[in-house]
């Protein structure tokens, strides 16, 4: 079942398809990326993000995506548009495949040997679990996959998006009311680390306080109550 926190978002994508599937033949990726970023702006909803904040909207395609796909069903009758409009996803996701079968070095190889794209691969994986379309043990094996390889770049995507992970499932724990106090985000944060089974550096407060504010808007009382006053 997909979480509260989420429905709002999901609607809106919901919507955009809506839109999509009308007009698709006449509109670009790049109109669609301006659909989303005007959709989320009037209905003041923020895009997924870690400390990066380069390309936002045009990554919340993925999340159009995921719902279009995995949501809504879209994907057997409609394979023209994702082809036309959302071909980079279909490619990530295909990265991602690839990822949890274990063959990480050709999903590096697949993905041009860029960091960023393996990260787009995982953040579609990381997009179905915290939409509830996936269980969260789909995405801690495709990070102990990744820090399995003898190669540094996949094993820093692997330790870096983990502790991309860990921040983000902080802060909405934190935006959801079931991360009230200091002890339960430590008890927490430890947790998931177990979870994720790796060593990798855990997120301090400022990156779990940057996501709870910048995609769950949530306030500074709140924030300084959980995380202390330097936040």
């Amino acid at each position: 079942m997909v979480k509260e926190i989420y429905k709002g978002r999901i609607k809106v994508l919901t919507e955009i398809w809506g839109l999509i599937t009308q007009s698709w033949e006449s509109i670009t990726r790049e109109d669609v990326t301006e659909m989303i970023k005007n959709a989320y702006i009037r209905n003041n909803i923020k895009p997924l993000r870690g400390f990066n904040a380069n390309g936002l909207y045009e990554k919340e395609l993925i999340s159009l995506y995921v719902v279009g796909k995995y949501g809504l069903g879209l994907f057997e009758e409609n394979k023209a548009i994702f082809d036309k409009l959302l071909d980079k996803e279909q490619e990530y996701e295909n990265i991602s495949k690839l990822i949890l079968y274990g063959n990480v070095l050709e999903a590096f190889n697949k993905a041009g040997n860029s960091k960023d794209v393996l990260a787009r691969a995982l953040r579609t994986i990381f997009t179905q679990t915290i939409f509830s379309f996936e269980s969260e043990d789909k995405m801690y094996k495709a990070l102990r996959n990744l820090n399995e390889s003898t190669n540094d770049q996949i094993k820093h995507t692997a330790k870096s998006f983990s502790r991309f992970y860990t921040a983000f499932k902080l802060a909405e724990g934190i935006a959801e009311g079931s991360i009230r106090d200091k002890l339960t985000y430590v008890a927490t944060k430890k947790a998931i680390a177990i979870s994720i089974g790796i060593q990798y550096p855990l997120p301090k407060v400022n990156y779990v306080a940057l996501i709870a504010r910048e995609v769950f808007n949530v306030n500074k009382k709140t924030l300084t109550r959980v995380l202390g006053p330097k936040v």
